[in-house]
């Protein structure tokens, strides 16, 4: 049986080099996706951290389990590392569990732990204690890059130059901000890339499954929090040279929670009853897999600067649509840590994103890819509106979707602290101490 280093980051999206992000330096990932396989349609579960890696650790969607919001598992959950334990892996943790349960809970042996980052302590093991080993291990390396707070330092002639995406506005703030996130991701690769040298150094290379992957979108306006492609689209990378043909890419439409079943069957581990997901493996042989017509994604309670927010939405992907379906009318939820980089934030953020989200959103991807151009009520587009909501509503009725039963309140009591506060005239107003997030500073 192969080993497994699986490797997990925050907040990246697809925000690499080999994903045709130029304003990126990344040589040590893009390494890793010419060595192994890139996934082009890699989609999360949720936008945001612990609900999503309920897809990715359990390969369930999140309210299936509890996690309507950043709450811990529910005790009978069975996380990744688990199965793996169970089937005689060395089940090892550098440092850190990105979810609020107990890392023994989750199936590891053993934590590594240490002043040391992460990739230290990683390195460390797979060069003085990997090689030793008598049976297949399983490695899980956690990255907090690239969440905020990205800081203030930037390349200026990176910000001057930045391709800014088209649903972001194009100034001085954004530029900057992006800027400092490249930067930390420039920081993220070189990390990646000790980790890389060490399994080759150390003879590992050949015998490992290889996994980098993150949990959902960057941290700017309409990408972590929301339902667009910027917010669940996201980055998967695999290298098993004995499998895996190098360079490969793969455009299939793949849910995260498809990622830990391939694991699986990869290392020779029975699928269990239960999980939703569906192995992939079948495509690096050429034999083909099961494959998905659509994926789904969710958004329920979310939590930043200490207060919690309420945005209930579901969303069924298709290679070309994706409808997206609102379930309280407030504008979306935009990133404190982003709106804070501007001076004149309120302005800013209020005229650009109060428009209450409307009841259904349909976008043809293929020709709006930066989804701006609702075609819900567009004639033209019934019968693809009309399938997706049926495919939807079936979807939350199998999985026993509490959003069907009306409001879902928040597990743990906390109040709903709404962003943004709706006026008598019907507008929505950003509420004063929401627009400040302490930890990320604006530019000059």
């Amino acid at each position: 049986q192969p080993n497994v280093v699986f490797i997990d980051c925050h907040d990246l999206g697809d925000w690499l080099g080999c994903y045709d992000r130029p304003d990126v330096s990344t040589p040590n990932l893009d390494r890793l996706a010419f060595q192994g396989a890139r996934f082009s349609q890699f989609i999360a579960t949720a936008p945001i951290c612990i609900p999503s890696r309920v897809g990715l650790y359990c390969s369930q969607m999140p309210h299936m389990i509890g996690v309507w919001g950043q709450f811990p598992y529910a005790d009978d959950a069975v996380c990744m590392a688990r199965y793996f334990q169970d089937a005689g892996y060395e089940t090892v943790l550098s440092n850190r569990l990105m979810i609020l349960n107990d890392p023994s809970w989750a199936g590891f042996s053993r934590v590594i732990e240490g002043k040391a980052g992460v990739e230290v302590l990683a390195e460390r093991f797979l060069r003085e204690e990997a090689p030793s080993i008598e049976c297949p291990f399983f490695l899980q390396v956690s990255f907090s890059e690239v969440h905020r707070p990205f800081g203030l330092d930037y390349d200026p002639d990176l910000a001057e130059r930045m391709v800014v995406p088209l649903d972001l506005p194009d100034c001085s703030e954004v530029r900057k901000d992006l800027a400092a996130l490249c930067r930390q991701i420039g920081e993220l690769d070189k990390k990646v890339g000790r980790i890389l040298n060490a399994l080759d150094d150390c003879g590992l290379a050949d015998e490992t499954v290889v996994v980098f992957t993150t949990e959902h979108g960057v941290a700017t306006a309409r990408a972590k929090h929301t339902l667009y492609d910027a917010g669940i689209r996201t980055t998967l990378l695999m290298r098993y040279p004995s499998e895996i043909a190098p360079g490969a890419v793969y455009g299939d439409l793949i849910s995260n929670l498809d990622l830990l079943p391939t694991l699986m069957d990869l290392c020779g581990l029975e699928k269990p009853d239960g999980i939703l997901g569906r192995s992939f493996r079948g495509l690096f042989s050429g034999a083909g897999w099961a494959g998905r017509s659509v994926v789904f994604s969710e958004q329920t309670w979310g939590r930043r600067s200490g207060n919690w927010y309420y945005t209930p939405m579901r969303c069924v992907r298709s290679d070309q649509f994706k409808l997206i379906r609102n379930f309280a009318r407030v504008p979306n939820y935009v990133d404190n840590g982003w709106v804070n980089r501007f001076q004149n934030r309120r302005e800013v953020v209020q005229a650009l994103f109060s428009r209450p989200a409307p009841e259904r959103e349909l976008y043809s991807l293929a020709d709006d890819p930066y989804e701006l151009n609702n075609v819900a009520d567009d004639p033209r587009f019934s019968k693809v509106r009309d399938d997706l909501g049926g495919q939807l509503a079936a979807f939350l009725e199998e999985t026993d979707d509490p959003i069907l039963m009306g409001v879902v309140p928040n597990r743990e009591g906390h109040p709903d602290v709404p962003q943004w506060i709706k006026q008598s005239d019907g507008s929505f107003l950003l509420e004063a101490d929401r627009e400040i997030y302490h930890s990320e500073q604006p530019f000059d």
